[in-house]
């Protein structure tokens, strides 16, 4: 298998982040999302401020690299509440935001590592051994998920799905000038409205022995 990097981006409300779990368990891979790169991070001492007044930002790329090394992926829980990007130093510092493309990148090189993610799948896109997948869903699908996962009605369901999705248009088109919906982004595209978590990770398992 020539795959040694799998990218995942999701919608919220596709169970994105137990396929992406399942997924990884089965390749042998590292589970990193933005939560865990956010956590070493803070164990490195790194924070957006300190990342804009930095003058050498490689040595903090490997400090935090130091850090999630010491630190195996985190369980991924049965529901994560949506990365609000509007809020988030990724979205609001471009300083972070490339340092988390660093971070990335890295990560990347070292392979057997499956990123969740902050748009890794524009950011890998030159990597050969890069499956990047891209999961998707039916609003009515999705707001379901969200309403049993979070325990919310209808209407602010979504109202969750209207903003996420809104929020990574806005966030590749502005930064990457790439579609986040468009299938040409990705290698493999999966709709989970009617494929369990498991099937789904088995389709990007296959997919990655392909290569």
């Amino acid at each position: 298998m020539n795959t040694k990097v799998v990218s995942i981006t999701r919608q919220v409300g596709v169970a994105g982040d137990e396929v992406a779990s399942l997924a990884a368990e089965r390749l042998g891979f590292r589970m990193v999302d933005y939560q865990v790169i956010q956590r070493a991070a803070e164990e490195a001492g790194v924070s957006p401020e300190t990342v804009s007044e930095a003058e050498h930002t490689p040595s903090l790329v490997t400090r935090i690299l130091e850090s999630l090394a010491r630190n195996p992926s985190m369980p991924v829980a049965a529901w994560a509440d949506p990365l609000p990007l509007a809020t988030s130093p990724l979205f609001t510092s471009t300083d972070y935001r490339t340092f988390v493309e660093d971070v990335s990148r890295d990560l990347a090189a070292q392979g057997n590592c499956l990123i969740v993610g902050h748009a890794s799948a524009v950011i890998l896109r030159d990597r050969l051994d890069t499956l990047r997948v891209f999961i998707a869903g039916s609003t009515g699908f999705r707001a379901r998920r969200i309403m049993a996962g979070m325990g919310v009605d209808e209407k602010t369901a979504l109202k969750t799905i209207e903003r996420t999705d809104a929020e990574r248009v806005d966030y590749f088109h502005r930064f990457y000038d790439t579609k986040f919906m468009s299938p040409s982004t990705y290698d493999l595209c999966l709709n989970t409205d009617h494929l369990n978590p498991q099937q789904a990770a088995e389709l990007i398992v296959h997919a990655a022995s392909l290569r």
